[in-house]
């Protein structure tokens, strides 16, 4: 499995700007050219203080995307924990529920992607 390492990779992502979120993750995607999609995770102390909980959460992550691989286009996805995880999120949740959402998550990358790319070369404008 791919990963994201350098910090212009991550900036790179942060930069495009297609977002989707849910109560728990925000999904962030950026075309790559490569052969294959490559993950990223953002798991901060400020969202949740226990090292456990965001461990969790991380695993979570790389789970369901390598269960997620074979229908993912060629795409950098950085995976944010969500903000205020710790009270009402993450650690309160079973791991179902929680890889359902980036699940849905991940299928919604394609719709945000396709709403951002110009019209193709082939497709000509008649007056």
């Amino acid at each position: 499995m791919l990963r994201l390492r350098k910090r212009h990779e991550y900036e790179a992502v942060f930069a495009y700007d297609c977002v989707v979120s849910s109560r728990l993750f925000v999904v962030r995607a950026k075309p790559n050219g490569l052969s294959s999609p490559r993950l990223g995770i953002v798991a901060s102390k400020k969202v949740l203080p226990r090292a456990v909980d965001r461990n969790r959460g991380k695993r979570l992550a790389r789970e369901t995307f390598r269960l997620a691989l074979h229908g993912l286009a060629a795409l950098d996805i950085v995976v944010q924990l969500r903000t205020g995880l710790a009270k009402r999120g993450l650690a309160k949740r079973n791991n179902g529920i929680a890889r359902q959402e980036l699940l849905t998550l991940f299928a919604g990358l394609d719709g945000r992607l396709a709403s951002r790319e110009p019209p193709s070369a082939g497709a000509a404008v008649e007056n």
